[in-house]
């Protein structure tokens, strides 16, 4: 029998040769004087390849180069971390996760070691963040606007230490090739940081939707506006589901829902209590990463056929085109500053802390007289618990508990 010829790779100094014993590939790594032999544990060359690139590259940042839990800086625990956990996060938490990279790296600096982490670390990265010598002034040393900073608030704070909390423990179950891994405890267990003790949870009203929408004609004449602030009204879901819709997810004949229901495993007789038509919200676009296919109001139906029979779309192309590119969907910033001009135009206060998302706020609450389960699958909640948070309690009934009942 022919002998398969091995191939090597090589990242960051780090050389990794693949050879195949049997039905399974070997990997045998070497650094300077250090050689290592291990299984790849695959008997697919392809899989077999690529694992031993990410092999090398982990191997040159973390275990030949002699880090350990006790000598593992921030610099290089976040270089595993991205190099790692970043290639299964979306893209908007994937930039939110690079720039509290930066802001921990630039407060701490990158050789601090992850061991020495404690409160007087968490306190001191506090002080700088307020302060202004970490974050997007730091840079500059001054406010591009010439305006006197805002206070940074506690919610802020504790975002950062949150994500930092998450990625330690993942370092927790990141094993390196040696079996060994990469952290055995999370530093911030026994760590105090801000907590926002008065959350900004804003909710829209239904009169606010109509002065508004009103006017988003003005704002854009094709009608994206309009439909997208429909949706947010009329379906509760988040802005980055509705605009990243494809002309494909709308579907408004049973034959067409019965079909994506079946294709996605799905009971195709739920078509039969969809009667207006049904949206599928795509994995990809749910912040939960779960497909949804839900029926539609009739409301929702009129604004879909409106802005259609105004902006033709068919197949597998963005139902929102951003304005520049027609060949990918509008971006959340550029839809929130039409939505803020609108509503300049509509001459109502601006929400602080929300664009869309109050709308999300009014519909949850509107149907607390439902079921909790229906309320959350309805509207894209993982679960009854998270849903409650957007419920906000009725005036009516909390001037009924001030009058004791009556």
């Amino acid at each position: 029998m022919k002998r398969k010829k091995s191939a090597t790779v090589e990242a960051s100094g780090v050389r990794v040769r693949i050879f195949r014993r049997g039905d399974r590939y070997y990997f045998d790594v070497r650094h300077g004087e250090k050689r290592t032999r291990v299984s790849a544990e695959t008997g697919e060359r392809n899989i077999a390849e690529a694992n031993a690139l990410t092999l090398a590259r982990e191997i040159a940042t973390q275990q030949l180069l002699g880090v350990t839990p006790d000598t593992l800086t921030v610099a290089q625990l976040f270089t595993a971390y991205h190099e790692h956990k970043g290639q299964t996060l979306k893209a908007q938490w994937k930039r939110g996760a690079e720039t509290r990279s930066r802001l921990f790296k630039d407060a701490w600096g990158d050789g601090f070691p992850v061991a020495q982490i404690s409160q007087s670390s968490v306190d001191s990265y506090c002080v700088a963040r307020r302060d202004g010598r970490v974050g997007p002034r730091a840079a500059t040393g001054r406010l591009t606007n010439k305006q006197k900073p805002r206070p940074l608030r506690d919610g802020a704070l504790d975002s950062d230490f949150s994500w930092l909390s998450s990625v330690f423990n993942w370092a927790r179950k990141h094993k390196l090739a040696s079996g060994r891994r990469l952290l055995d405890h999370n530093p911030l267990h026994d760590c105090d940081w801000p907590k926002e003790k008065n959350v900004r949870r804003p909710i829209a009203s239904h009169d606010r939707y109509v002065r508004t929408i009103a006017k988003a004609g003005e704002v854009d004449p094709q009608g994206r506006l309009r439909l997208i602030l429909s949706l947010a009204r009329y379906t509760g879901r988040r802005e980055s589901a509705i605009i990243h819709l494809r002309a494909s997810d709308v579907m408004l004949s049973t034959e067409r829902i019965a079909k994506a229901l079946a294709t996605a495993g799905m009971d195709e007789r739920l078509a039969e209590h969809m009667p207006y038509g049904a949206i599928r919200w795509s994995a990809e676009s749910d912040k939960q990463g779960v497909l949804h296919i839900t029926p539609i109001s009739a409301a929702t139906k009129t604004e879909i056929e409106r802005y259609l029979l105004l902006n033709p779309r068919l197949g597998d192309v963005p139902l929102f085109p951003g304005p520049k590119d027609g060949a990918l969907p509008i971006s959340r910033v550029v839809a929130a500053r039409w939505l803020l001009k609108a509503e300049v135009l509509a001459e109502v206060a601006k929400l602080t802390g929300g664009t869309f998302h109050p709308y999300r706020r009014l519909w949850a609450s509107e149907r607390r007289h439902l079921a909790d389960v229906d309320v959350a699958r309805a509207g894209g909640w993982k679960s009854t618990k998270t849903l409650s948070i957007y419920q906000q309690s009725d005036p009516a009934a909390v001037l009924a508990a001030v009058m004791n009942g009556t």
